[in-house]
């Protein structure tokens, strides 16, 4: 593994030249100088990179690379996971040329190298119009978003790769911590019962009653869950992936020319092994109104779409009813979220429209049943 880059000032010609070099990139010639731009990422410090070459370079050689450097142990997970991916023998498209990556467990800095696709994609949606509750794609670019994710979930469907030892999770993409065992699994359900709690004393009061129901409702059955649907499943690593687990259409790159590109996911800095429809919910119901979700039966398309493309895929075993649930499970656990952002200090302007949309869609799935 190379050498964490802890700064920009690291990336140097030098540095580049090597590692195109050990990834097969640059055969011949090498980089004499390199442009950075600096890119406003809000959770790391990024760049675009532009080499330049010398005149014995191949034709090539890729003409912008990016690179994201994290601290304090947030890149850990999206290193591994792309390490992981790149050493797959099969293709994975939905994801951005991984480059180099490196990870210093001593410090907690991490590094991610790959290609720049910016010059031949965006965003479906930006984060303002996405919070202003703009945050519907255009539909072409919202099939592509869909099928994206749903071939990465088919790709780590119950795969081999995700264990390296007796236990699924031993591998370098892990369960996300609550989910392990019961243990696990009931100091988080305290833990939120315990957020609900200070929630209640401090901003449900403006809540209307039957949303404050939902919630005490919610945090009573809470327990019930992990032996009903989810102790077993995961013991027998049934039916899980890899999921992105940050899953908004702002985490998606789409291709100004479809004719010639596909679409990406980027920023897998929280990638696990979980319920698939954990994604689903993030993109569908937490900042899509209930009416932005049953205009033309958007989130049903968006649902079956996902479901025929996992099928197409090779994912068996798993039926339409089961994503059906699985969908109304992630609506249950997620439903949280917005008192999660109240109490860490999130505005009213976001976490209130947040807790609505996810609130409606709970309704209109009747997750209370499940419970």
């Amino acid at each position: 593994m190379a050498d964490v880059i802890s700064s920009l000032d690291s990336v140097t010609p030098e540095w580049l030249t090597s590692r195109l070099r050990e990834t097969g990139m640059l055969k011949q010639g090498g980089i004499l100088d390199v442009e950075i731009h600096p890119n406003p990422a809000f959770n790391s410090v990024a760049a675009h990179l532009e080499p330049v070459y010398s005149a014995d370079t191949p034709a090539d050689v890729p003409e912008r690379l990016f690179i994201k450097i994290k601290q304090h142990h947030w890149g850990r997970d999206e290193v591994s996971f792309y390490r992981l991916a790149a050493g797959q023998k099969l293709p994975l498209p939905m994801l951005i040329p991984f480059i180099d990556g490196a990870y210093d467990e001593d410090t907690g800095v991490s590094h991610c190298l790959m290609l720049d696709v910016s010059g031949t994609h965006h965003a479906p949606v930006s984060r303002a119009r996405l919070l202003a509750g703009d945050g519907v794609p255009e539909e072409g670019e919202l099939a592509g978003c869909v099928e994206a994710l749903a071939g990465l979930h088919a790709y780590w469907w119950e795969h081999p790769a995700l264990r390296d030892g007796p236990a699924l999770g031993d591998g370098p993409v892990k369960i996300p911590t609550p989910f392990t065992d019961e243990e696990s699994y009931m100091a988080e359900v305290r833990d939120q019962a315990e957020e609900w709690r200070r929630f209640s004393a401090s901003a449900a009061a403006e809540l209307p009653r039957e949303l404050v129901e939902l919630y005490d409702c919610r945090i009573e059955a809470l327990p019930t869950l992990w032996d009903r649907y989810l102790k077993h499943r995961i013991a027998r690593s049934s039916k899980l992936t890899v999921c992105h687990s940050d899953c908004y259409f702002t985490q998606f790159l789409c291709p100004d020319d479809p004719e010639t590109h596909g679409t990406y996911l980027s920023d897998l800095e929280e990638a696990c092994i979980y319920l698939g429809a954990e994604d689903l919910v993030y993109l569908f119901a937490t900042f899509w109104t209930r009416e932005q979700r049953q205009e033309n039966e958007r989130e049903l398309r968006c649902l079956k779409r996902y479901y025929e493309t996992l099928v197409n895929r090779g994912v068996k075993d798993y039926s339409w009813d089961d994503l059906r649930r699985d969908y109304r499970l992630q609506l249950i656990w997620r439903v949280e979220l917005p008192v999660w952002d109240e109490q860490n200090g999130s505005s009213r302007d976001y976490w209130r429209p947040k807790m609505q949309c996810l609130a409606d869609a709970y309704h209109d799935w009747d997750c209370a049943a499940l419970l």
